[in-house]
């Protein structure tokens, strides 16, 4: 992938947790790699001041989540709050382990206790998904917009008929920073993009072949946002060791890999070229929150992981999501 070492930097802030930096594509992305507990982060950034706050703020999110105490209804002194069930989550459920953990609604404030089974990182076997989706590496938002992707995405795969997917490949130099392109050709990389769109959201899947390919997804307000960071997503999966993956997600990363061709021709098919005026930033989006546009979509209330009582999010779970089971398709889901 042409990186070249740019020297490293200790997480002063965060004791045990030490991010180290490489440049990538001529020096216009930057990656960082953060490792906490033995829990590993890659992240991408268009700045090496991004990459590195995103993978020491996953890393020390992955560490804290790892370390949450679970709960059985049976303790007196389990904490207080409206109990929900695998069922909330994931339709016709396997049978709980009956473990659960305090959340708090991002809408309402109200206190929540969640099944462990949607806050675990995949260190315990659970035919629950997702096990990374929600964790929080850039902000709380951010995370919200990671399960909304993630939702329409995997429901757009199993009904691809029902809503345009817009081919905005083309559009690559006016989406991406300037030189990024130019960089990923010279190394031999193929890019493309898509995107769905809504009133609220921009939903962008972005593939990046050559060298191991992957494909990735992300959420924004509009179509530069999303692709920016689906890209970026892309570019860190590139980067990461396989031996860090969830096996549902190795297995995953694995299909995309083997059958690139088959992705590709799946969404070039189904896609069709995008109106040039909709890669342009556009202003009539309503000014919603995050939380309120996953609740509106949801028909509940996003709910915060906190970090070991720290008072920081680690993990946001949003109950009705689609994302935690995946659904049947001709070719398998690339994201859960």
């Amino acid at each position: 992938m042409g990186s070249t070492p740019a020297g490293s930097r200790p997480a002063t802030a965060v004791p045990g947790v030490v991010a180290e930096l490489a440049d990538c594509l001529g020096g216009t992305v930057h990656l960082a790699y953060a490792q906490a507990s033995g829990l590993e982060a890659v992240v991408a950034g268009f700045s090496r001041y991004e990459a590195q706050t995103r993978a020491l703020t996953r890393a020390t999110a992955l560490d804290q989540l790892h370390r949450l105490p679970y709960d059985s209804p049976a303790r007196p002194d389990a904490p207080r709050g409206r109990e929900l069930r695998l069922a909330d989550f994931v339709p016709d459920p396997p049978e709980a382990v009956g473990l659960f953990v305090p959340g708090t609604g991002l809408v309402s404030g109200n206190r929540y206790r969640l099944p462990a089974e949607v806050v675990w990182l995949g260190e315990r076997e659970t035919q629950v998904e997702p096990v990374m989706t929600g964790v929080v590496d850039l902000g709380v938002a951010e995370a919200i917009a990671e399960i909304i992707a993630h939702d329409v995405v995997s429901r757009w795969w199993a009904s691809p008929r029902r809503q345009p997917l817009l081919r905005v490949s083309a559009q690559l130099d006016r989406l991406l920073p300037a030189g990024v392109m130019a960089a990923a050709s010279g190394l031999g990389l193929r890019v493309s993009a898509f995107a769905l769109t809504g009133p609220d959201v921009t939903i962008a899947m972005v593939m990046v072949g050559g060298e191991g390919d992957t494909l990735e997804v992300a959420a924004g307000r509009t179509v530069r946002s999303a692709v920016g960071e689906a890209f970026l997503r892309a570019m860190a999966a590139k980067a990461q060791p396989w031996t860090a993956l969830a096996l549902t997600d190795a297995l995953r990363r694995f299909a995309v890999w083997h059958r690139e061709g088959d992705y590709a021709a799946h969404l070039e098919r189904l896609g069709v070229d995008a109106e040039p005026w909709l890669v342009g930033e556009p202003g009539d989006l309503r000014r919603s929150s995050w939380p309120e546009i996953a609740a509106r979509r949801f028909g509940h209330e996003p709910v915060a992981v906190e970090s070991g009582g720290t008072g920081v999010i680690g993990k946001v779970v949003c109950p009705g999501a689609a994302c935690y089971r995946a659904a049947p398709a001709r070719l398998p889901c690339p994201i859960p």
